[in-house]
């Protein structure tokens, strides 16, 4: 996770030397994030049916050939075809609904939030960890050497998918798990979903772009990584936070006030001027919002739905946030093409982030649930 959201920091590099619009460049992210939507329900499916370990290793498989792929390109259509298709499918297949799905199953519903919240830190540590390495490895030996260190990095999911048991190994059994059926007919998941599709969008505009954002306002690039990094260190506590407050407290009204913080930072960071101040502050306050929605939204289907669906009903939900990603990627690219900044994107963040907020007001909890908990 933390090699796919650093790697925004390569785009004004690549734009640079490879003479390609920025609308183009994003794009291949925009349909990595939709095709990562699109393997993640089939990924959780196959990590019920054949185990997480198998899966992990296919996909990381994938994850790694795709990175050095993106590396060696130097024609269009091997751009897109790496960076689009092969690692979309890598991380689709690496990351939350299969991970976090692993571990949900090891520890009770008590539990379960916290557990979350410090294995989505991981992602968030990642970020800082890669966002460092990715800038400094990209100012002294360019984008592509830049792509083939994030590729040996990769090779770490290899390692540790064995570790990751199977469901039927794991033998945590929770309250019966509605149907698949049943589920998708249920009004909270695609709340839930819609949430996810904003989240999406925020993290993608953002990750991707904001080093372009830097450039234009006349900074040095170390801004962008170094906000990057902050972003991703200050979530760590963000997440883990997150996880232990819906141990306690309903989790949909917890996504809400996230998702109202959000819109708020933006309008604010909007009129700010930018400076590098600036822009260390908005990372600081977005870290502590950015994954934070991860642990509250998984914990949620996983109480609403059983543990045993977390993996597919997970994935169907992050395949909603990725087609979020995949608009705010390749919009913002669009809409820098055509008008010159950002400004109407920053406007729609803000108002999707208080749609987002809205949404997940009317979802209640089980009535055993709610009964327990009174």
């Amino acid at each position: 996770m933390g090699v796919r959201q650093s790697m925004g920091l390569l785009l004004p590099d690549m734009a640079q030397q490879l003479r390609w619009p920025l609308g183009d460049l994003s794009l291949a992210f925009g349909v990595q994030n939709l095709v990562w939507g699109a393997v993640a329900p089939f990924a959780g499916l196959a990590a019920e049916r054949y185990g997480t370990q198998r899966v992990l290793l296919v996909g990381g498989l994938i994850y790694v050939f795709g990175l050095v792929l993106l590396a060696l390109s130097e024609s269009y259509w091997l751009y897109q075809l790496s960076n689009g298709l092969l690692v979309g499918v890598g991380v689709g297949a690496t990351t939350f609904p299969v991970v976090l799905a692993a571990v949900g199953r090891l520890v009770d519903e008590h539990r379960r939030s916290f557990a979350l919240g410090i294995v989505s830190a991981g992602g968030s540590s990642g970020q800082f960890l890669f966002a460092l390495l990715t800038q400094w490895a990209t100012e002294h030996y360019g984008w592509s050497l830049a792509l083939l260190l994030l590729a040996a990095c990769t090779l770490i999911i290899l390692l540790f998918s064995p570790w990751l048991r199977s469901p039927r190994e794991a033998g945590a059994v929770a309250s019966p798990p509605l149907s698949l059926p049943a589920s998708y007919r249920d009004a909270r998941l695609w709340l839930l979903a819609t949430g996810f599709f904003v989240c999406g969008f925020h993290v993608a505009f953002i990750s991707v772009h904001l080093p372009n954002l830097v450039a234009i306002c006349g900074l040095q690039p170390e801004v962008a990584g170094n906000a990057l990094a902050l972003i991703g260190l200050v979530n760590v506590g963000g997440v883990i936070l997150a996880g232990w407050l819906g141990g306690r407290h309903h989790k949909p009204y917890l996504l809400s006030l996230i998702y109202l913080m959000r819109a708020l930072l933006v309008v604010v960071f909007m009129l700010a001027p930018k400076t590098a101040l600036s822009f260390y502050l908005f990372a600081a306050v977005m870290g502590m919002l950015w994954l934070s929605t991860v642990p509250l939204t998984s914990g949620s289907l996983a109480q609403y739905f059983g543990i045993q669906r977390l993996a597919s009903l997970f994935g169907w939900v992050m395949f909603s946030h990725q087609v979020g990603a995949f608009v705010g990627a390749w919009l913002a690219g669009w809409v820098f093409d055509t008008t010159g900044n950002y400004d109407l994107i920053w406007i729609l963040s803000a108002a999707l982030g208080v749609v987002a907020a809205l949404v997940h007001l009317p979802i209640r909890p089980p009535l055993r649930l709610a009964s327990s908990e009174a």
